[in-house]
């Protein structure tokens, strides 16, 4: 992430983590509980809104363009390690692992 432009927003105090080894890119936007772990790609133009919910993306995951993550109250969502959510998706309090497109 060194040398990138990353913008996160809190909600209630809470604010997004990311991992130094993780690549977020600048047009990414991450609101909240949202938590990135190491090796993880987020793509452009992809949303992950933890505002209601818990979304954690787990070691070497990668979000690709245009997704949208989104936490619901008491269920989290979760993107497993290694795991893949497609171009385009729309996740919401769900898991994804490494042999899912999409949740």
């Amino acid at each position: 992430m060194a040398g990138l432009n990353l913008t996160v927003y809190s909600i209630d105090g809470v604010v997004p983590v990311v991992d130094p080894t993780a690549f977020v890119h600048p047009s990414a936007v991450l609101i909240g509980d949202v938590i990135i772990g190491p090796g993880c790609y987020i793509g452009p133009a992809a949303c992950l809104r933890g505002d209601f919910g818990h979304i954690e993306v787990r070691a070497g995951a990668n979000i690709q363009d245009t997704c949208v993550l989104h936490g619901y109250p008491g269920l989290g969502t979760i993107v497993e390690e290694d795991g893949h959510v497609g171009h385009g998706a729309y996740c919401t309090a769900a898991a994804s692992s490494a042999t899912a497109s999409s949740a």
